[in-house]
């Protein structure tokens, strides 16, 4: 799973001339023309003349390609920081989610990390392309190790609160007396129990899979987490731009292909994600770090 570039953002005739008229040196001239005009003995004459002249500008600096350019790549910027913003929000809403161990477990995964990212600078010092597609590949894998956490715990509080055996007494119960109610022929509480005896299979049947996935995900976690070690471990290496390129092609793949069971597997909210950008939580300060293991 490869970062796709932000494309440009593209809008209307009236976004380029909005924003022609806001600027700044246009909106200087503009009023200082204006209210010229206004003072002057003859505002009537003046007046439409300023307005013609400002609209004469702003078509002609709206139709430069590489105005229109520029006002694209600014609004562009502007969603990359609202989506970097948003998506470090997400990260910090779904650790507060997490139970004080898994929270931790997060946490420590986290600096280890950094600490093989440090440990790399005093090896070898100096920064390189690699490190930054490192960096990028593991923001993914870890905010995807959180979104695990979260859904597992999601799926521990389901199972807490659900009593299997109870709802196996209570289908064996009832098919007792559907039985004795079809021996009856009455036809009303045979309608009434067989729809109840349905209803209990279906939340028998969600507790089995809710158990299944449970399971599944604690195999996950461990497979994540310690594909997250090996790629921190690697920036102390420094493997060649091909090697490195092809390692971490390596764990985006399987991310992905984690990613598309888990959302298979079970719909949780916390698991439909998968378009939403990976925060920069390599990137956060140690400060925020240590305040949270505590």
């Amino acid at each position: 799973m490869s970062d796709s570039p932000t494309l440009p953002v593209r809008g209307g005739f009236m976004r380029y001339v909005a924003a022609a008229f806001r600027n700044r040196w246009n909106l200087a001239l503009f009023g200082a023309a204006s209210a010229f005009a206004l003072l002057s003995p003859m505002p009537d004459a003046l007046i439409p003349i300023v307005v013609g002249l400002e609209g004469a500008f702003l078509l002609g600096l709206v139709s430069r390609p590489r105005f229109r350019e520029a006002i694209d790549a600014r609004d562009a910027a502007t969603r990359r920081d609202s989506q970097v913003t948003s998506a470090d929000d997400l990260s910090l809403q779904l650790q507060s989610r997490l139970a004080l161990d898994d929270r931790q477990r997060f946490l420590r995964l986290v600096e280890r990390c950094r600490e093989m990212q440090s440990l790399a600078v005093t090896v070898r010092p100096g920064t390189t392309p690699g490190d930054d597609m490192r960096a990028s590949a593991l923001n993914r894998l870890l905010f995807f190790f959180l979104r695990l956490l979260v859904a597992r715990r999601s799926l521990r509080q389901f199972l807490a609160q659900s009593n299997r055996l109870q709802m196996t007494e209570q289908r064996a119960s009832l098919a007792a007396q559907l039985v004795a109610a079809e021996q009856g022929g009455d036809g009303r509480v045979i309608g009434s129990l067989r729809d109840t005896l349905k209803d209990l299979d279906t939340r028998i049947a969600n507790y089995d899979k809710g158990d299944k996935d449970f399971s599944f995900l604690e195999l996950e976690l461990t497979r994540i987490e310690g594909k997250v070690h090996a790629l921190a471990e690697a920036a102390i290496t420094r493997q060649d731009p091909a090697e490195l390129s092809a390692q971490v092609n390596a764990f985006a793949d399987t991310l992905q292909m984690s990613q598309d069971v888990a959302s298979q597997m079970i719909s949780l909210e916390d698991l439909e994600l998968a378009t939403t950008d990976a925060p920069r939580i390599l990137e956060a300060t140690r400060t925020q770090v240590g305040a949270r293991l505590r």
